[in-house]
């Protein structure tokens, strides 16, 4: 079977709303005419590998407790356990489908497509069966329910969104997708059918909002994609309020409503404050920079829109290290926000389309080749990605000798530091090349400095204290995710944090 990769014909420098809607069509129609199991994905290659690095990262909690003697805050909950069984049967189902992707069509009997598609729901089911300890049935449609909903999701987002991932970047996204929606229906069915309604921390009760208000954007979403007639400007502005008034004034559990349930919990402590200003005036600064780009009017170079991770540095690094839960909400509400200003730049809604869609033409890279601008998305979901894997990240505080914040730093360290050095020393002073590649030698040195010191910075001022090994477990993870930072050309604002995160989480 050949995969087809063709260009796409639709070009960025299109302005008006009737051309993008022209050319919009026109990929639709050409993805559409690649009947069967042809997939046009982004120029690159396919990325297969990446479909495991999601179940690598949730597994990887399992054997600190071989190589540390840190003893967690928590105990891995019995979901957290679920969903990681349920990860890997997704592993199992996206190396099936590849397996026969990559098998010539005619050495393939049809019976061949329906054994490799029914193979993984046995095995997750005996995974969850002797893991999770439940019972046979529930292990059983839980597996076949997921898996063939993972599947479905899967081949209509690369046949929907053509030349806008590949491979490997649909797996990582849709399979973190897969598992948001099944924690969030887990969490709803334990309050409306089982009655724990009674939530005290505060990081329970905004993981709720943030989760259900998302939950909401993505049937918003799936409304926009199915009826073409909720995409009249005053609709799509009518949802978006019904969003605000469900988000901020529809009460869950036994908490008040939402928007006093974070209202108190702003003012209970003085340096949430402090750095949601801070916050504030860094989300000024962002905009500032687009619109002074804008205002340029010429494509934003590597090093403009690197301004954009060292923001990132920014809000993160004292979130996690002082703030875990305000980060935890505050990130929520950007995902949420960006979905926002995606859905309006995509359909062109007045005011805003056309000046965000000016805006997306200045700060695109190659790797924005489809529809969607995919590259501040796994920019924010890739620093994002540790926190949300992570058991219980916002138990771990300021004690001595904690190793756990290694693990939640892995965006910022990969991303904030290596790959921002990386571009930057690179392109400015690189000269030897890596073979068969673009990437220089100076910039991963660079990306191997520039990652360290932050992690020596954090040992001396006592947030971390490793032992030798661990020491070198963490060398080995900088250096690795430089040489893939180095040769990979998928993004690596997605793949850096989940390999690093994924080293780093088995010895702590």
């Amino acid at each position: 079977m050949k995969l087809r990769m063709r260009s796409s014909g639709y070009s960025r420098d299109s302005s008006s709303e009737e051309d993008f809607q022209i050319k919009y069509r026109q990929m639709l129609e050409t993805s559409k005419s690649e009947k069967g199991d042809n997939f046009i994905t982004r120029s690159a290659s396919s990325g297969h590998w990446l479909s495991a690095l999601i179940p690598l990262a949730l597994a990887s909690p399992f054997s600190s407790s071989l190589f540390s003697t840190y003893q967690p805050q928590c105990d891995l909950p019995q979901t957290y356990n679920l969903l990681t069984m349920l990860a890997v049967g997704m592993f199992l189902e996206s190396l099936c489908f590849f397996i026969y992707l990559n098998k010539k069509k005619e050495n393939w009997h049809r019976s061949w497509k329906i054994i490799l598609a029914l193979v993984p729901i046995p095995l997750t089911t005996c995974m969850i069966k002797f893991v999770v300890l439940t019972t046979w049935p529930y292990a059983w449609c839980l597996s076949t329910v997921v898996l063939f909903l993972y599947q479905t999701v899967y081949v209509k987002i690369l046949h929907g969104f053509p030349s806008t991932f590949t491979f490997g970047e649909a797996c990582i996204l849709v399979q973190s997708f897969i598992l948001f929606l099944l924690n969030i229906f887990i969490k709803l069915y334990d309050i409306i059918f089982k009655g724990q309604t009674v939530i005290t921390r505060d990081f329970d009760k905004l993981n709720l909002i943030v989760m259900t208000t998302l939950l909401w954007l993505s049937v918003i979403c799936l409304l926009l994609s199915i009826c073409s007639w909720l995409r009249h400007p005053f609709c799509v502005y009518g949802l978006i309020s019904a969003l605000a008034i469900s988000a901020t004034c529809l009460p869950l559990a036994n908490a008040s409503l939402p928007i006093i349930t974070v209202w108190k919990f702003m003012f209970k402590d003085i340096m949430r404050l402090y750095i949601t200003l801070f916050y504030a005036v860094l989300s000024s600064a962002a905009v500032c920079a687009v619109a002074w780009q804008l205002h340029r009017a010429q494509m934003a170079s590597t090093s403009v829109r690197k301004i954009f991770h060292v923001l990132l540095v920014l809000v993160y690094t004292p979130g996690i290290l002082y703030q875990c839960t305000l980060l935890y909400v505050a990130i929520g509400a950007a995902l949420a926000l960006m979905v926002i200003i995606e859905i309006l730049r995509l359909l062109c809604i007045p005011p805003l389309g056309e000046v965000l869609r000016k805006a997306f033409k200045c700060f695109a890279d190659e790797k924005d080749a489809g529809l969607i601008a995919l590259t501040p998305f796994c920019l924010l979901i890739g620093c994002s990605l540790p926190l949300w894997l992570k058991p219980c990240p916002c138990l771990i505080t300021n004690s001595q000798s904690n190793i756990q914040f290694l693990p939640l730093m892995a965006g910022v360290l990969t991303i904030g530091f290596g790959d921002t050095a990386a571009s930057i020393f690179g392109s400015k002073y690189g000269r030897i090349k890596w073979r068969n590649g673009s990437r220089t030698l100076e910039g991963s040195l660079a990306f191997i400095v520039a990652t360290f010191i932050p992690i020596l910075t954090l040992n001396a001022l006592s947030f971390i204290s490793l032992s030798v090994v661990q020491w070198l477990v963490a060398a080995g993870a900088v250096i690795i995710s430089a040489l893939v930072e180095a040769h990979t050309d998928q993004i690596d604002n997605l793949v850096l944090p989940l390999i690093f995160y994924s080293i780093v989480s088995f010895i702590g």
